[in-house]
């Protein structure tokens, strides 16, 4: 698990695998406890540029050494003994390292969104609104020249304006500058490493470990995504306006398909919908649900295209049925 937790981490986890960690998480408060604590560990001991792949080859180069003087007294065993000792003790030292960090660090705050949405006031008055399976570290404090916050996840932020200050959020490869303006940062964005949408006021936008300034101004209405491999941010404008309804709950419809809908709704609600017969996918969607529950929707949803609905388990869904044919 802490492999698959540190390739979490940093970005390198298919969408697929990406959501099994998620899932593990949420599975019950001693995971969710030990997904926050590597995760502290981790973005500290990356600000530190510790080098664990570097520090490995050191100790095992050592051990083969060792080993050279020791291999007729002691036999294979040892050195097996040996190996697995210095991997434990570099793993054990580089996550207390983190640890230590983060105790000496009292002055961070870590929130994070299990299974409900949380509104954090940070302390220059803006306020943030945390997706479910996301993670925000911010100062207890703004007493630097900036206003930094670290986000793991999705959140929207409305952030108070300080000309003199400038709000700053980093990703694990992107970093977010604002003055003044609300915007959505999502890093678990399909097909993209982190997705920003600006509802308000100008925000720029820029790749980290960049060689080449790669800086992008985003306005109201514009979205920018950052590729795998891409040099910066790729700007275009908001098409899909349901971005914010995972925060209102209010989502709406103008002939969609249903595939598009019911991916929608899996974003909104937390939940899985799966079809007996891709066929449904094809039915048009043209609908509008506030604040309605998922069971309602889906209820809705089911009667509409003549549709068989079952549930199993808390946020498992099927519909099955004849689905819709495609006029050409």
């Amino acid at each position: 698990m802490e492999e698959q937790l540190v390739k979490y981490f940093s970005g390198n986890l298919s969408r697929d695998e990406a959501r099994k960690i998620e899932e593990w998480r949420s599975e019950s408060d001693k995971n969710a406890s030990e997904f926050l604590e590597y995760h502290l560990a981790w973005k500290f001991s990356n600000e530190q540029e510790v080098n664990k792949s570097a520090a490995l080859n050191a100790v095992m180069n050592r051990i083969e050494a060792i080993e050279g003087a020791n291999e007729e007294l002691q036999g294979h065993g040892f050195k097996t003994y040996l190996k697995y000792a210095a991997i434990a003790v570099l793993g054990i030292g580089l996550i207390f390292f983190g640890k230590d960090k983060i105790l000496d660090s009292e002055n961070q705050i870590a929130i994070e969104a299990s299974e409900n949405l949380e509104i954090i006031t940070l302390p220059d008055g803006s306020v943030v609104t945390l997706s479910q399976n996301s993670i925000l570290t911010y100062s207890e404090k703004f007493d630097g020249e900036t206003r930094n916050v670290d986000l793991q996840g999705k959140a929207f932020f409305d952030i108070r304006r300080d000309e003199t200050k400038p709000f700053i959020v980093n990703t694990d490869k992107s970093k977010i500058e604002v003055l003044g303006t609300s915007f959505l940062v999502n890093t678990l964005a399909m097909n993209s490493s982190t997705e920003v949408i600006v509802k308000t006021g100008k925000v720029a936008v820029s790749k980290k470990k960049s060689k080449v300034e790669n800086t992008v101004q985003l306005v109201a209405g514009e979205v920018g995504r950052l590729v795998e491999d891409a040099v910066g941010f790729e700007k275009s404008t908001i098409e899909d306006y349901n971005y914010l309804a995972w925060k209102t709950k209010l989502v709406e419809f103008e002939d969609q398909d249903l595939q598009s809908v019911l991916g929608t709704l899996e974003e909104v609600y937390g939940v899985k919908i799966s079809v007996s017969n891709e066929k449904i996918h094809n039915c048009k969607v043209s609908a509008k649900f506030d604040n309605q529950p998922v069971e309602s929707v889906l209820e809705i949803l089911s009667r509409t295209f003549n549709l068989e609905l079952t549930k199993s388990g808390t946020n498992q869904f099927s519909l099955s049925g004849e689905g819709c044919i495609v006029v050409q």
